[in-house]
């Protein structure tokens, strides 16, 4: 693949079409802003050399999903995506789109394992949360009511039987119930638990069966208690 220009600072190299230098340039800001602290939280601690390659070519994108204004994965070196300027998407987006793939990079080569089986829940969960694409979840109120309308009919979900290989992880809200999911190992582990239960596959797919039906239990039982000490408080 052909690409117009090199643009390289620190351990970041991106090649580029003509169409995306300054875009680029951008973006070299914006991931310098956030590498160390998406690192620190996946307990990275040596130099990672990454490289991005951005086109805005539709003949080089190779869209598997269809046609969109920002399509992307990652690989071995870093990532690769297309990017159109003209689509109606903010550069944030497409920032934070570009983010989500290397954090995939990062997790599976410098903290999974890349021999290991890609488990998408936990890789999709993750690359949500530490990409700031759901940046708004951050308010307790939005989580709350995002919980409850991503939950509310999800019974016996097993995430491990969600892979994007037969379109289910996609068509059965996966996105959205990983990101709960690992925000909820997140937020109940300290760090160094968390990393170790991200680096285990054994227990990744132990919790990947029933976490969901977990969080959905633990939930109804905070509104039961909330319930009955309102009910106290308002009687005595």
């Amino acid at each position: 693949m052909d690409f117009d220009l090199k643009i390289k600072k620190n351990d970041l190299t991106i090649f580029c079409s003509n169409g995306l230098e300054n875009f680029s340039n951008e973006f070299i800001n914006y991931f310098n802003e956030n590498i160390d602290e998406i690192k620190e939280e996946l307990s990275i601690n040596k130099d990672t050399k990454i490289i991005v390659a951005i086109t805005d070519d539709e003949e080089q994108a190779g869209f598997v999903y269809g046609k969109s204004t920002f399509h992307g994965y990652f690989n071995d070196t870093g990532a690769f995506a297309y990017i159109n300027l003209n689509g109606g998407k903010t550069k944030e987006y497409m920032f934070k789109g570009l983010i989500h793939e290397l954090v995939h990079h990062l997790y599976k080569y410098y903290v999974y394992g890349k021999d290991k089986e890609r488990i998408t829940w936990v890789d999709e969960g993750l690359a949500q949360l530490f990409s700031g694409q759901k940046e708004d979840l951050k308010d307790e109120n939005k989580y709350k009511l995002f919980l409850e309308e991503n939950l509310e009919y999800c019974d016996n979900v097993n995430l491990n039987e969600l892979n994007h290989n037969d379109r289910s992880f996609g068509n059965k809200n996966g996105y959205n119930l990983s990101y709960i999911a690992i925000r909820h190992l997140y937020e109940t582990y300290n760090h160094e638990e968390f990393i170790n239960i991200i680096k285990s596959k054994e227990k990744l797919l132990e919790f990947g069966s029933t976490i969901l039906d977990q969080i959905k239990e633990n939930k109804n039982s905070n509104r039961t208690i909330l319930k009955s000490l309102w009910f106290l408080f308002f009687w005595k």
